[in-house]
């Protein structure tokens, strides 16, 4: 599975301990990979992707009434919601809305093919450029 994640353009590293069922991701700067891309190269491999934490640079807009995280260079929109440990986060992503940030937090497992859209917890917040 390692060389097969490794082998995705923009991926800088990937350790993998089989033993705790972790893989660790560290993508190229300006990088255009999708989670969904490193998911399917995980299940093409034969093992089952789980939730993810992640650190997601993008900006933060309103979409049909809901806050999301717009990715630059991949068209790939995240739906934000709090996460359980960062009470406040929702009403400082309101006040950063257009703005680029860092946001830290988890998204959780998903089908193979769904079509809803990825849901990032958001659990901390950073980079703000205004």
């Amino acid at each position: 599975m390692r060389v097969a994640v490794r082998n995705i353009d923009g991926i800088d590293s990937v350790e993998v301990s089989l033993n705790r069922g972790v893989v660790v991701i560290r993508l190229k700067p300006e990088n255009r990979v999708t989670l969904a891309g490193i998911r399917d190269a995980i299940r093409e491999n034969g093992f089952t992707p789980k939730e993810a934490e992640v650190r997601a640079r993008g900006t933060v807009l309103d979409d049909s009434g809901h806050l999301a995280l717009a990715m630059p260079g991949i068209h790939v929109a995240f739906r934000l919601a709090a996460d359980s440990l960062a009470s406040g986060i929702i009403d400082e992503l309101h006040r950063v809305r257009g703005q680029d940030v860092t946001i830290d937090g988890r998204v959780p497992e998903t089908a193979r093919g769904a079509r809803e859209p990825a849901i990032l917890r958001a659990r901390a917040l950073s980079g703000t450029s205004r």
